[in-house]
């Protein structure tokens, strides 16, 4: 979190992996430092609307002047008012700075795959670029060996890489 600090953030997530970037979410508004970032853009996608998660929490977000909320569903459905498009593409639409900025991304692989691209589109530089490799973990505690990438355990030395360290590794992940 303090490479965070005096920066603005952007999380991106994707369907029940949401979880993760929530409890972020909260400690940069409610952790008692608000004022140590700078914007916060987050961007949310699910399937349909009843898939997205912590939906008092995304109403309250909403509301708030001090975070950019962007929810989206895959495909329109009648009642719903928000964005309507996959997660990459309603990043490139939003198109989040990326001047003093980190970005943190999580959600399932193929969503991940498609929005590298698209922050690479907008500016981000891959120490800029934060991303989970948490579904390749399996035993959790460095024992089975199933998680490694290269030399890496994700379950021991990560979860959470930047793109310039997975760039480093071989491309197993």
């Amino acid at each position: 979190l303090d490479l965070m600090k005096g920066r603005d953030v952007v999380v991106i997530g994707g369907g029940f992996a949401f979880t993760t970037l929530r409890s972020l979410i909260i400690y940069l508004l409610e952790g008692g430092e608000r004022e140590q970032y700078g914007k916060i853009t987050v961007i949310y996608g699910a399937r349909t609307p009843g898939l997205l998660m912590y939906q008092k929490d995304l109403s309250a977000w909403e509301q708030r002047s001090d975070i950019q909320m962007v929810q989206t569903i895959d495909i329109a459905v009648p009642g719903w008012t928000r964005k309507v498009g996959f997660v990459p593409n309603v990043t490139e639409e939003t198109a989040p700075s990326a001047t003093n900025s980190v970005a943190v991304i999580c959600g399932p692989p193929v969503m991940i795959r498609f929005t590298l691209p698209v922050m690479t589109k907008l500016g981000f530089q891959k120490e800029q670029i934060y991303t989970s490799l948490e579904n390749r973990m399996k035993c959790g505690i460095g024992k089975c060996g199933r998680c490694n990438v290269g030399a890496k355990y994700v379950c021991l030395d990560g979860p959470v890489f930047s793109m310039a360290e997975l760039a480093e590794l071989p491309s197993e992940y």
